[in-house]
């Protein structure tokens, strides 16, 4: 790709479309080679643009890739809270936010890999950004519960249904056979015995085969 020269942009629409450019392109070179192997000179030649350029807008990758990080889990964070809001019986809301995490994985599946492997990384910025994201879903979570009538969730039974939760998402977009709907059924399958069991109560246990029914769960 030609690179453009390292003029200054005259209006703030033309500074915006170059900050897009480099989010994008690191966006791109971030999913390819993970945090260790993003550099300015990658995200300079996948988008075209001088180092000049680059440091006009930015002052490091880091900065650039916190921001697509801060954008992608602000998504994150904003879809399922939106699809659990947008349904009233309680059995559907955990069903609601696992479908909108499998679509939020979908729309980001480039950078799934990269951010997989950076949650695992205390010195990737990624870790840093899903303890955010993970203070909200359980602060979210809590919401719920509260909503009906019953005490907030243990973290530690959230954060352990949250890894789980993880793990099978990525499994199923990044597994060898693809993301597949019969991977999706078996996936949901799972998640939703994870949220039965660490999230339920005495109430739920009580009650667990009309619920298993009712959440269309196989416990065969």
């Amino acid at each position: 790709m030609t690179r453009t020269r390292g003029r200054p942009p005259k209006t703030f629409e033309e500074t915006e479309v170059i900050r897009s450019q480099i989010k994008n392109a690191t966006a791109i070179v971030f999913g390819a080679h993970g945090y260790h192997g993003l550099s300015v000179e990658h995200i300079l030649t996948q988008c075209g643009l001088s180092r000049p350029t680059f440091y006009r807008h930015f002052s490091n990758t880091d900065e650039v890739l916190n921001l697509v990080l801060q954008e992608v889990n602000d998504k994150l964070i904003n879809d399922i809270t939106l699809a659990v809001m947008s349904v009233d019986d309680p059995t559907r809301k955990v069903d609601a936010g696992l479908l909108a995490w499998r679509a939020w994985g979908e729309s980001i599946s480039p950078m799934l890999s990269a951010i997989f492997a950076g949650i695992h990384d205390p010195t990737s910025p990624v870790a840093k950004h899903r303890q955010r994201t993970v203070a909200v879903l359980i602060m979210e979570l809590n919401k719920m519960a509260m909503a009906l009538g019953k005490p907030p969730f243990k973290t530690i039974q959230v954060e352990t249904f949250l890894i789980g939760v993880e793990h099978l998402g990525y499994s199923f977009h990044l597994g060898p056979d693809g993301p597949t709907e019969a991977a999706w059924q078996l996936t949901r399958q799972t998640m939703m015995r994870l949220a039965l069991g660490l999230l339920g109560g005495s109430v739920e246990w009580a009650i667990a085969p009309q619920l298993t029914m009712a959440m269309g769960l196989n416990l065969d």
